[in-house]
């Protein structure tokens, strides 16, 4: 992913639009370390439900990575990033590192 793309989305004040902009870099990530959205969230999390259904459509487009925190994947994830909540929405690369902006 292109960071000056991921900097850019960042800089964006209004979330919404900030987001559509970070679902764009996903749609369109050519690199090598192709990266991702996911949406980690939990069976008994009711904050969940409400997350995956503003998401709903991001989700079932592919562009939202919907896992569960307690999934093999989801403990991964929440380890190497250090993730004590859910629900939380993350721009990850393939290594499943968190995506910051750059300074």
């Amino acid at each position: 992913m292109n960071q000056d793309k991921v900097n850019a989305c960042y800089a964006i004040e209004d979330n919404k639009e900030a987001l559509e902009c970070v679902k764009e870099c996903v749609r369109t990530d050519e690199g090598n370390c192709h990266s991702k959205l996911v949406l980690l969230t939990h069976d008994s999390c009711t904050p969940c439900e409400k997350e995956k259904d503003i998401h709903r459509k991001a989700i079932n487009e592919g562009i939202i990575q919907l896992i569960d925190i307690d999934t093999p994947e989801g403990m991964e994830i929440s380890k190497k990033n250090d993730i004590d909540f859910v629900p939380i929405l993350v721009l990850l690369d393939c290594k499943n590192k968190i995506i910051y902006p750059s300074d």
